[in-house]
């Protein structure tokens, strides 16, 4: 009996750490497009001829298209199961890598990112269907943290993929390899009994009903915090330089501060699952204690820049994995049409988000951008004090 028991722990095991590999896999690439195309921004520029506006567009439209075909997704998710879902998803976001690495002009490269929101805004609320499918319930928040993570290990791929690819055999072939990994990603997608089955529109709860509320404020609070924490990947490095950092040492700054959030994620998840908190509660205190590290970064000095990074990274950059596990918690029969319901907003504020911050910048400084964005993070930390239990 101790032998049987044991090997059934090692094969749920096993089977938790497919689950979670696949995941990571599939929301790494799905967000490939966008992140490689920033992190190789100069050498596109310097090919295709044009400003750093464009980029500041192609960004925008990503997500933007995410969020107005997010809720469509989930619908979509709920019928055709987590697993067609994810795979799906990564096929879509391989044949737009494939098409980026084929682009001959501009034009090409932008309507290629912008269709990539789709298949991204699609592997979302798949992925997070399979943790609550394939995750134990006491290790689904390490499941939202590991997923949640893959987005800044994705931003140090991207720093890597310069000097290692882009600056040896050229840009292009940056795409192509990423386009390979989101085909493995695809067929790595694990098969489980319960990631097969599509469900109807009218089963389950038929619909979010009493919850929609909490789920509203979450999108908004979500929206508004990830407005602010999206300015960090867009406008570190340039803060960085004008506060005193040389052009080499503010790329390391972005890498430490994406390496400090990607960590925080993975503890996050792992305290929620040991100790249950109000997941809500813990995210407003994230949220307002990442505010102090935008206010940080408004300040002229390299070493209170260097402590608002680790804190924006740390904390006010560091609650989505939560956000989703909470939102799976308040509606866990339709955690793919909940998590696409509060992706919309976390997609509308991650496209508005660095237009705006470029738009107070360009009136009122770096300063007062950083600064503005600390108040959107207070302002979403506040909302979620709404939110009961």
């Amino acid at each position: 009996m101790p032998a049987v028991a044991a090997a059934g722990q090692h094969q749920r095991t096993v089977g938790t750490a497919r689950v979670l590999s696949s995941v990571a896999a599939v929301v790494t690439v799905g967000v490939f497009p966008v992140f490689l195309v920033g992190g190789l921004g100069v050498q596109l520029q310097q090919d295709f001829g044009f400003g750093a506006a464009l980029l500041g567009v192609g960004a925008a439209g990503f997500f933007g298209v995410a969020s107005l075909s997010s809720r469509t997704m989930g619908w979509l998710v709920e019928r055709i199961g987590s697993r067609l879902g994810m795979r799906i998803g990564a096929l879509g976001s391989s044949l737009c890598l494939f098409g980026i690495a084929a682009a001959p002009n501009s034009v090409w490269l932008l309507a290629l990112l912008w269709l990539g929101g789709l298949p991204n805004s699609l592997a979302q609320p798949a992925s997070n269907l399979l943790i609550a499918q394939g995750i134990p319930v006491h290790r689904r928040g390490m499941g939202f943290g590991v997923k949640q993570s893959s987005i800044p290990a994705a931003t140090l791929l991207a720093g890597v993929a310069v000097p290692a690819v882009a600056l040896t055999v050229g840009w292009r072939w940056v795409f192509v390899i990423a386009g390979a990994i989101a085909l493995v990603a695809a067929a790595a997608v694990p098969r489980l009994p319960a990631a097969e089955r599509s469900t109807s529109g009218s089963s389950a709860s038929g619909g979010l009903g009493a919850r929609r509320s909490a789920l509203l404020l979450l999108a908004i609070s979500g929206g508004l915090g990830s407005a602010a924490a999206n300015a960090l990947g867009a406008f570190v490095t340039t803060t960085a330089v004008e506060v005193g950092f040389s052009p080499s040492a503010a790329g390391l700054v972005l890498s430490l501060g994406s390496a400090t959030g990607l960590l925080i994620r993975l503890c996050a998840g792992v305290v929620a699952d040991r100790w249950n908190p109000n997941l809500v509660r813990v995210i407003s205190a994230m949220l307002v204690i990442g505010s102090l590290g935008f206010g940080l970064m408004a300040v002229h000095s390299p070493v209170a820049f260097l402590i608002g990074v680790s804190i924006g990274f740390g904390a006010g950059w560091a609650w989505p994995g939560l956000l989703n596990f909470a939102v799976a918690k308040i509606a866990p029969d339709r955690v793919a049409s909940a998590t696409s319901f509060t992706q919309t907003g976390i997609y509308l504020g991650g496209s508005l988000g660095p237009l705006l911050f470029g738009i107070f910048a360009e009136h009122a400084g770096l300063a007062g951008a950083w600064l503005a964005a600390g108040a959107a993070a207070v302002v979403a930390g506040v909302l979620l004090l709404f939110i009961r239990r």
